[in-house]
C-alpha cells in the first residue's frame, strides 16, 4: 500500500523508477483504460498508463493536462511510450506517443505535435533547431487539407500535395502579408534555399526572394 491505495505490477515498476515521491501518492486504484490498458492517478498531477505494446509511462504536469484536453489514451495521441523526459539542453520537457508528441517549456507551454510535420522539425533539429519549441497544437491550415504549428520563430505548413515545409524570418514575413496559405502565394513547396547572394523559397504560386540590405 502506498497511501489508501495499492500500487502493484508494471506500474509500481514505473513509480519507483521515476522516484514515487515526485508523483505522490495514489489518488484511487489501479483502473481500467481503452484497448486493454490500465492507469492510476497520483497526487501530483501524475498518471501511469500502461498497455502491453508500451509498457507503463508516466504523465505529468502541463504535458498530461495538455494529455488529457486531447482525450487522453482515447484521444489522437494513444499511450505514451516514453514516460516524460528533459530535453538534451535541459530547457523543456517531453513526452513521446504511439501517435506524436507532447512537448513543453516555459516560455511556450505544452503542445502537441505529431505526423508529417513532426517528421519536418525533427529533420531540422527538433526544438534545438531555428525554429525552438512549438507554439500551438498542430491544428488545421486554413485552405484545402493543410495542417501548421506555429514556432517561436517560424512555422511548419503541411497539405497533402505539397509536403511538410518549414517558413521563417522575411520571407515568412512577406508571405503573411499577400496572405499566407490563403494568398496568392499558397502552401510552401520547398524549405528555404540560397539564391543570388540572399534566400529564397518557393511556394504553389511562385517564389519568394530576400536578400540582405546593401
Amino acid at each position: 500500500m502506498i497511501g489508501a491505495f495499492e500500487v502493484g505490477g508494471a506500474i509500481e515498476t514505473e513509480y519507483d523508477q521515476v522516484g514515487g515521491a515526485a508523483l505522490g501518492d495514489p489518488t484511487g486504484p489501479e483502473a481500467d483504460a481503452a484497448a486493454g490498458g490500465k492507469y492510476q492517478t497520483f497526487a501530483n498531477n501524475a498518471a501511469i498508463y500502461w498497455h502491453p505494446d508500451t509498457n507503463a509511462n508516466t504523465v505529468a504536469g502541463q504535458i498530461r493536462d495538455k494529455y488529457a484536453a486531447l482525450g487522453n489514451e482515447s484521444g489522437t495521441l494513444g499511450y505514451p511510450v516514453t514516460r516524460e523526459l528533459s530535453t538534451p539542453a535541459g530547457n523543456g520537457r517531453f513526452n513521446h506517443f504511439q501517435r506524436g508528441s507532447i512537448y513543453w517549456s516555459v516560455g511556450t507551454g505544452a503542445h502537441q505535435i505529431s505526423g508529417p510535420i513532426k517528421d519536418k522539425w525533427a529533420a531540422l533539429g527538433w526544438e534545438s533547431s531555428p525554429l525552438g519549441f512549438p507554439l500551438t497544437d498542430v491544428a488545421e491550415a486554413g485552405k484545402a487539407d493543410g495542417q501548421f504549428t506555429m514556432f517561436p520563430t517560424g512555422a511548419i505548413y503541411w497539405s497533402s500535395t505539397t509536403g511538410a515545409h518549414a517558413v521563417w524570418g522575411s520571407i515568412q514575413a512577406d508571405w503573411i502579408r499577400a496572405g499566407a496559405e490563403n494568398g496568392r502565394y499558397g502552401y510552401p513547396t520547398s524549405d528555404e534555399y540560397d539564391y543570388q547572394g540572399g534566400k529564397a523559397q518557393d511556394f504553389q504560386g511562385g517564389k519568394i526572394t530576400w536578400k540582405p540590405a546593401g
